[in-house]
């Protein structure tokens, strides 16, 4: 497994802790009267561009955002879950507020089960993720074309970018998943800053390429993943592994379009086997792509033709990634890298 980034969690404590907003939304009926009042969440900027939210009602504390990520220049590589709950709890305590904790478990019953509960908190959404290395930025954009004809069971699947990210369930209110390529996320992102350009050069040479799946709270509860005392990584590791099985194979044949430009493969390969792709893309990037791909003799207005291009295949596989020696990885997760 690779580790955490993004949780979303709360816990009710007792009365009397510090309110911590950024003002109100108030429901008001036809009579004028406050029927509720739900608290705005404090963003809470940290250094590297970075942010989290947090929100306490006096009894209630929130917590939602990348905590791998807060304070941090990059997450290439990261934390645990449970240590990303240890870096949440500190920034809790510089505003006085309860750290999260597992609880005390009782049974409760669900589907007319026995099922183990926690008096601590709750989470309502996980990211998970993982690093492989493709052998080189060539090899990365040929494996995210090969990944974008590929199908994760029925979950509808998307291209993004330039062919940088390809997703699967996007709109799933249980699980969405989704591989893009790291360097290219990093750059947008450097805004000059000579560690995170290097870090990208780093990312390329290496062909990274991540995956990552948003584990929601309805699936979370389904498997009994939504309680921190409860929390069983094994049971996420394992869905994990089966949705990854889907580019993860021994290896990728990717056939190589060599007459078209490499900005162009995608939409020419989702064109050439049949799809809509006025459903994929908005009006102006279609017709952006139409204008693009005619003089190849490719009309992505009309059915497939399946114009013939010179081709060759490119075998691809994955491996793991560590990261170099000069990366800035916190001490508590170097552990787990350099032995």
């Amino acid at each position: 497994m690779g580790f955490c980034d993004w949780i979303s969690v709360y816990q009710t404590h007792y009365e009397g802790l510090p309110r911590i907003c950024d003002g109100a939304f108030l429901r008001i009926d036809e009579h004028g009267q406050v029927v509720n009042t739900t608290l705005r969440k404090v963003q809470v900027e940290g250094s590297h561009e970075t942010s989290v939210f947090i929100r306490c009602d006096g009894q209630t504390v929130w917590f939602e955002g990348n905590a791998s990520r807060f304070r941090r220049p990059d997450n290439v590589f990261g934390y645990s879950l449970r240590q990303c709950i240890e870096r949440v709890n500190a920034l809790l305590a510089e505003y006085e507020l309860p750290g999260f904790s597992d609880g005390d478990r009782f049974i409760t019953n669900w589907k007319g089960q026995p099922r183990s509960a926690w008096t601590g908190a709750r989470i309502t959404r996980v990211d998970l993720t993982e690093n492989f290395a493709t052998g080189g930025q060539a090899d990365a954009q040929h494996f995210m074309r090969w990944l974008a004809g590929q199908q994760a069971s029925r979950m509808k699947t998307s291209t993004y970018g330039d062919g940088e990210t390809v997703d699967f369930g996007r709109g799933s209110r249980r699980v969405y998943s989704k591989v893009y390529v790291k360097a290219a996320e990093i750059r947008r992102h450097a805004a000059g800053d000579e560690y995170l350009l290097r870090l990208a050069d780093w990312c390329d040479s290496v062909g990274l390429v991540r995956m990552e799946s948003t584990y929601k709270a309805t699936k979370l509860h389904a498997m009994g993943c939504n309680y921190l005392g409860g929390f069983d990584m094994k049971q996420l590791e394992i869905d994990f592994e089966d949705r990854k099985s889907v580019f993860t194979r021994a290896k990728a044949d990717v056939e190589e379009v060599v007459d078209l430009p490499a900005r162009f493969v995608a939409v020419y390969r989702m064109w050439e086997a049949g799809d809509d792709l006025t459903t994929r893309m908005s009006r102006a990037t279609f017709f952006r792509y139409r204008k693009a791909l005619l003089p190849y003799g490719v009309d992505i207005a009309i059915k497939s033709n399946v114009v013939p291009f010179r081709s060759k295949t490119r075998v691809i596989q994955l491996g793991p990634v560590s990261p170099p020696d000069w990366y800035e990885l916190p001490e508590i997760e170097r552990k787990r890298y350099v032995g």
